[in-house]
């Protein structure tokens, strides 16, 4: 069921999910886990202004988009039912039996995606139209532009995480959470025919992170985790948010590979869709969900329900991201 509450886009969620380059799709074996794209959508006509297009409607998602490219018109509403799956796995959140559908807006081009952020966001656009390549999610609404490539579909499932827990959460997560969810979301493999999603699958954050540890620009802990994206992102630069996203990949990887870890991050979103997430911190009433709150709840959250003892954690991170990152 849709979340009546409202809540302040975090700045992270103002960014595009800064993919350089577009990624290869990788044909694929059937396997355990393979989803197929098949998905019956209903489609009627729809306008953005003078621009014709379609509303492409789905169990769980409402998609308006006026792309002319029929590849992402027939995959993009069984990519995302797709993905609403994987949101669901990595999230340990089941689907609800009732609710309203996610609006998706998918755009043509660039300036059709400006006008519409204008429309949705109305005063506070100017933070948005900053965004050189992707889009966001604000208020649990994606807005997007199909970019005619792979890197279409990675931002989809990216921001489709962040707008699974926009309708699903009672409550926030600091930006470490909820940014790592994301990054965990944007791995898969697809071809024509189907999807497989695996957090591991990700050549872009990989990437990174072996450039981040080769260069020596891997962060502590507590600053990792007590910082938002927006704080690593130079003016005019997408370096330090890429950084940023590679070590949260490698981060949400290493919890969920300790089944003790992993289990604390499943306590912690029960928490979260529950409403006691913030009484269990002793979260005072009175601070809001913004970056105030995501920097006051970061370190506390993870020693409440990851680990107590940064120091050996860190330690053990360390060395589970070279090897990740397959680095001496």
């Amino acid at each position: 069921m849709t979340a009546k509450r409202k809540k302040p886009a975090r700045l992270s969620h103002l960014l595009a999910v800064l993919i350089a380059s577009a990624l290869p799709a990788c044909s694929m074996p059937p396997s355990a886990g393979v989803l197929h794209l098949t998905r019956v959508a209903d489609r009627t006509p729809w306008r953005f202004g003078q621009v014709p297009g379609v509303t492409l409607t789905t169990e769980h998602y409402c998609i308006h988009t006026t792309t002319a490219n029929e590849t992402m018109l027939r995959h993009l509403p069984g990519f995302m039912e797709n993905a609403y799956v994987n949101c669901s796995s990595l999230t340990g959140l089941s689907a609800p039996a009732t609710g309203t559908a996610m609006v998706i807006y998918l755009l043509g081009d660039r300036a059709q995606w400006a006008a519409m952020t204008r429309k949705v966001t109305g005063d506070r656009s100017e933070l948005y139209l900053s965004i050189q390549n992707g889009g966001f999610t604000d208020r649990g609404v994606c807005v997007f532009w199909d970019m005619r490539n792979f890197a279409t579909f990675v931002l989809a499932a990216h921001e489709g995480m962040h707008q699974f827990l926009y309708h699903r959460l009672r409550q926030n997560f600091p930006a470490w959470v909820e940014e790592g969810l994301a990054v965990s979301a944007e791995g898969f493999v697809m071809d024509a025919h189907a999807v497989r999603f695996d957090p591991q699958r990700n050549p872009l954050r990989l990437a990174r992170l072996r450039s981040l540890i080769s260069n020596g620009r891997w962060m502590k802990l507590q600053r990792l985790l007590a910082t938002d994206a927006g704080d690593h992102i130079a003016a005019g630069s997408d370096e330090g948010g890429l950084t940023y996203y590679g070590q949260l990949w490698a981060l949400m990887s290493y919890i969920r590979s300790v089944p003790r870890y992993r289990q604390g991050l499943e306590r912690m979103v029960a928490d979260a869709a529950g409403g006691t997430f913030r009484s269990t911190l002793n979260v005072p009433a009175r601070m809001g969900r913004g970056r105030e709150y995501s920097r006051a709840v970061a370190i506390p959250a993870f020693r409440h329900y990851i680990e107590d003892d940064l120091a050996s954690f860190e330690k053990a991170f360390a060395a589970y991201a070279r090897k990740l990152a397959k680095l001496p």
